[in-house]
């Protein structure tokens, strides 16, 4: 069934949940999560296909375990190499910010391990029409500060988000969103100014984080730090380059979640990580490509692999010289040697990029191949764009184990057609703020991918995307060849046909790596280390960890 049956199956059968064929979300199968072990036993307490949970106060959509042989109680300590950007789902940029919103913040949908829809705060919904979805909210809940969770904060998130104030990263993805009428305290209406066909996918994001309108309005920036949400953890406080710790929301559900909190540690070096693992300091680490052979062969360990969305890229602002002129960005693309980057960087861990959609997706665009390093073709391009002589400009980077020597390797690389690459080593904050104040043509990330293409895809090459800094520079004007991209990723979002989706992402990913919009390296794949005493880990196809499904041995 593709997305426009699912719809319309909606529509006829009134308030059915919306399943995993549906939106266009079905693409990852459950085959493609490498390394889910008993992820069977995992669904075995999701919601039921109606989409209804059991009343007030059930805990909304949780992927786990039968909670029959679980146990309550203990802290989960865990290791990350960096802090959030931020906790507030509007302002907050970085990918790895969603390993802590997601034991925050309830979602109105969420999304499942294998990127099906899944009930969050709505329990229920009724696809009105092509452009109306009611949303039933579950009775009964409520925010950390007590205050319930009504229609009215669903209503204040999205029109939150679409505040040119707010500056929302994530503002892009709502702008289909006409209206949020409130019917009631536990209704509400979207009312869409278009056909939007990875809408639910979106909720189940940053977008659909239910934020307190009163709270949130009253504590101003503080929210940023210190957030009230209606999810299993509330936070307890943040100690920046230092810990993050989250104790169980009590009022949340009967027995879940099953911690009774969790203390995030910032601990920048992968393998004091992993080593912290191992002594039993931690209970969750991310193991770096060159832990991973180690990791593979220790005992006592439990070790989940699997494709995940991610990828690495140089985001290029095309407003900012010399970065302009396509046959820079040509060049500087045709000038590297991925396999090598891949191989020496990554330590063989992942495959060459060939766009920016993963073999996690159904999106994957399979015919399409690297750029390949041509020296030769790089030099001419150079020259013709009138850099025959030489280039020089900056790259700002965010200095860590990986990054630093990537772009040692990338500037060496470069160096071979004439390139002289400065690279502007900051913290994650000063690179996002100073790379969006157009201070820098190119900036080194690593993004974690989507659970729909058009959230990749949208965020970092349309012309309005929250990650295209390009549209920051008020005296920049997109050229023919970015606004015929841009009508291709409207039109792809515009379509519930899965297949002609892929067609146009198809077109859309040749045309960004031909025109070099962006320069990709690798497809990474996911590692998590965990230790012998967790239990109910599912790995997610979006490659975020949520926190608030596990629990400990006792």
């Amino acid at each position: 069934m593709n997305a426009r049956q699912t719809w319309e199956s909606m529509r006829l059968g009134r308030r059915q949940a919306l399943r995993g064929a549906g939106i266009g979300l079905a693409g990852l199968s459950a085959a493609a999560l490498i390394g889910c072990g008993d992820s069977d036993e995992a669904d075995s307490t999701t919601a039921t296909a109606t989409g209804t949970s059991e009343g007030p106060g059930a805990a909304p959509s949780v992927t786990t375990p039968d909670a029959s042989a679980r146990s309550m109680g203990g802290t989960l300590k865990v290791a990350l190499g960096s802090d959030p950007t931020g906790l507030d789902p509007s302002t907050s940029r970085g990918g790895g910010d969603h390993h802590y919103l997601y034991s925050i913040f309830d979602n109105l949908v969420n999304n499942g391990p294998d990127f099906s829809v899944k009930p969050g705060l709505a329990t229920e919904w009724e696809v009105v029409d092509d452009l109306t979805i009611r949303f039933k909210i579950q009775d009964g809940r409520t925010f950390h500060d007590g205050s319930p969770v009504t229609a009215e904060d669903v209503k204040y998130t999205i029109d939150r988000h679409k505040d040119p104030e707010t500056q929302s990263y994530s503002a892009g993805q709502v702008e289909s969103v006409e209206s949020v009428e409130v019917v009631d305290d536990t209704t509400a209406i979207f009312h869409l100014n278009t056909i939007t066909s990875p809408i639910f996918a979106i909720l189940g994001d940053r977008n659909g984080m239910i934020m307190p309108k009163e709270a949130t309005q009253a504590m101003g920036a503080d929210y940023n730090n210190k957030p009230i949400a209606s999810g299993p953890f509330k936070v307890d406080s943040w100690a920046v380059d230092a810990n993050v710790k989250l104790s169980r929301f009590a009022e949340y559900a009967e027995n879940y979640p099953y911690l009774d909190a969790i203390d995030v540690q910032v601990v920048p070096n992968s393998s004091v990580q992993f080593a912290n693992l191992r002594t039993g300091d931690a209970d969750v680490v991310t193991v770096d490509p060159k832990d991973r052979e180690t990791a593979r062969g220790t005992d006592n360990i439990q070790l989940h692999e699997w494709i995940s969305t991610a990828y690495t890229q140089v985001n290029i602002n095309t407003a900012v010289a010399p970065i302009t002129d396509m046959r820079v960005r040509q060049a500087l693309s045709h000038s590297l040697n991925r396999q090598a980057i891949l191989d020496a960087i990554f330590f063989g861990e992942g495959e060459v990029a060939n766009g920016p959609i993963t073999k996690a997706s159904w999106a994957y665009n399979e015919n399409l191949l690297p750029i390949p390093e041509d020296l030769d073709k790089a030099k001419q391009l150079l020259d013709a764009a009138g850099f025959g002589d030489g280039l020089a400009f900056e790259m700002v980077i965010v200095a860590d184990e990986t990054r630093t020597p990537l772009s040692e390797m990338m500037k060496a690389q470069w160096a071979r057609i004439g390139v002289d690459m400065t690279i502007v080593a900051r913290s994650a904050e000063e690179a996002g703020a100073e790379y969006r104040n157009q201070l820098y043509p190119m900036f080194l990330t690593f993004f974690s991918g989507r659970a729909d293409p058009d959230m990749t895809i949208y965020e970092n090459f349309h012309s309005q995307g929250g990650f295209n800094r390009a549209k920051f520079n008020e005296a920049f004007t997109p050229g023919p060849e970015a606004l015929a991209i841009d009508q291709k990723i409207e039109a792809a979002r515009q379509i519930y046909d899965q297949d002609e989706r892929k067609a146009l992402y198809d077109e859309i990913q040749t045309l960004l790596m031909e025109q070099a919009f962006g320069i990709l390296f690798t497809h990474r794949t996911n590692a998590v280390a965990l230790s012998s005493r967790v239990e109910g880990f599912q790995p997610y196809g979006d490659g975020k960890y949520r926190f608030h499904e596990l629990s400990l041995k006792a």
